[in-house]
């Protein structure tokens, strides 16, 4: 049977989106449907999108690094214990980054983000 994160609605991957921001939220959101993902959130909290990590597990995720002054070291935490590969789309510098260790060598896309660039890192994750 094919794991419902890589094939689900229609045989989309699913992503997860992790964006406090509503606008953003929503640009991401278009930018993945149209680069043939199917989104789950957007999350706006670390602990709703612990929750929809607990309900469905997605192929991948993009997180921003602060919601609302929350940093998501928990969900990228939970993402590598499930071994699910993430991206953050921050506007944080790599500095404040670097002491977070569950943000160890993952890659920040950056804001504004380039969504392309986006759609192509998440295409690479090839599980």
């Amino acid at each position: 049977m094919d794991d419902p994160a890589k094939n689900g609605a229609e045989g989309r991957r699913c992503v997860l989106v992790v964006e406090d921001e509503l606008l953003i939220a929503m640009e991401l959101k278009a930018a993945l449907i149209d680069g043939g993902f199917r989104v789950l959130g957007p999350a706006a909290s670390v602990d709703y999108a612990l929750d929809l990590v607990s309900e469905e597990r997605p192929y991948a995720a993009v997180l921003d690094f602060s919601l609302g002054g929350e940093k998501v070291t928990a969900v990228a935490l939970q993402l590598k214990a499930l071994a699910i590969p993430f991206v953050l789309a921050s506007a944080a510098h790599a500095n404040e980054l670097a002491v977070h260790t569950a943000l160890a060598g993952i890659a920040n896309i950056g804001k504004p983000t380039d969504l392309k660039r986006l759609v192509d890192a998440l295409k690479a994750f090839h599980l």
